[in-house]
């Protein structure tokens, strides 16, 4: 056989055994009329200001595992098809946008960002929600895209009764400033308010000790991470933390795909990973 359809065959056999063991990529769960899946318009206040999104939440009364999704600068790219394939999968999903960004209230910037996610987690810790919406607090975790990678690292080095996290091709705004402040592009900065490229470098240089992967990684052991790069300019920024973390201690899964930043051809193969993933790691 030649070598070319051999790997083929070999990409389609490692495809179809990842499928069979991801019956939520490609079926929907039976319907549940009594405790139905649902989509919830969210408006909750972070440090005095709305910020706005979507609650995914999954079939049945029984406590939830859930996942706070973050997405990344400026967020053009919402990941929601993951956060389907999540809730397929039995997980209810937070997805909000920032203070600043997208018609939320407030001014963009990263510790702003940083802020909003631990309003996030106090919105599904609150004892109330945590009853309406069947919530297990024992199995939180954060995914994020990009600047919701840097976001994702930081909240678990900031709050421990996260579980496990997933950083899609993370993008930090210490280690990555080129591509935030010299390659920006104008249609970045449209869905920000209260911002602008020099006001956002300035605040990444006045953090530029403390925002950093080793500073990150000793708070986070000895919880699992799972890193997933791309051919997109940051390999070696995410290779740089997976060995800050394994340096600190934490269990760290590296996996990298031949695509693009948003990984654009690889979605099925990305939503299978983290699943996987999680399931093994982080139910």
């Amino acid at each position: 056989m030649p070598t070319r359809n051999l790997a083929v065959l070999t990409l389609l056999l490692a495809c179809t055994a990842l499928f069979a063991q991801q019956p939520a990529i490609a079926h929907d769960p039976a319907p549940n009329p009594s405790a139905p899946t649902r989509n919830l318009e969210t408006v909750l206040d972070s440090h005095g200001s709305r910020i706005e999104g979507m609650f995914l939440l999954a079939s049945g009364t029984d406590p939830h595992p859930t996942v706070i999704l973050l997405h990344g600068f400026p967020g053009y790219e919402q990941n929601m098809d993951l956060a389907q394939a999540l809730r397929r999968d039995g997980w209810n999903v937070l997805a909000m946008h920032y203070r600043g960004s997208w018609g939320s209230q407030g001014t963009f910037s990263f510790a702003h960002c940083m802020e909003d996610v631990g309003a996030m987690l106090a919105y599904v810790t609150q004892p109330a929600n945590v009853q309406k919406f069947h919530i297990d607090t024992h199995h939180l975790v954060v995914i994020g895209h990009s600047m919701g990678g840097f976001l994702t690292v930081a909240a678990l080095a900031q709050h421990p009764e996260l579980k496990a996290g997933v950083v899609i091709t993370e993008g930090s705004p210490v280690h990555d400033m080129r591509d935030y402040f010299t390659d920006s592009d104008p249609a970045d900065y449209a869905p920000l308010v209260g911002t602008s490229p020099a006001a956002l470098q300035s605040e990444a240089g006045a953090h530029a000790a403390t925002w950093t992967f080793s500073a990150f990684a000793a708070k986070i052991t000895p919880r699992p991470v799972l890193d997933i790069s791309a051919n997109d300019g940051l390999r070696s920024s995410n290779d740089a933390l997976v060995s800050a973390l394994k340096q600190a201690g934490a269990p760290v899964t590296s996996i990298h795909f031949d695509t693009d930043h948003g990984f654009s051809d690889h979605r099925i193969a990305l939503e299978s990973a983290i699943l996987k993933w999680l399931d093994d790691t982080a139910r």
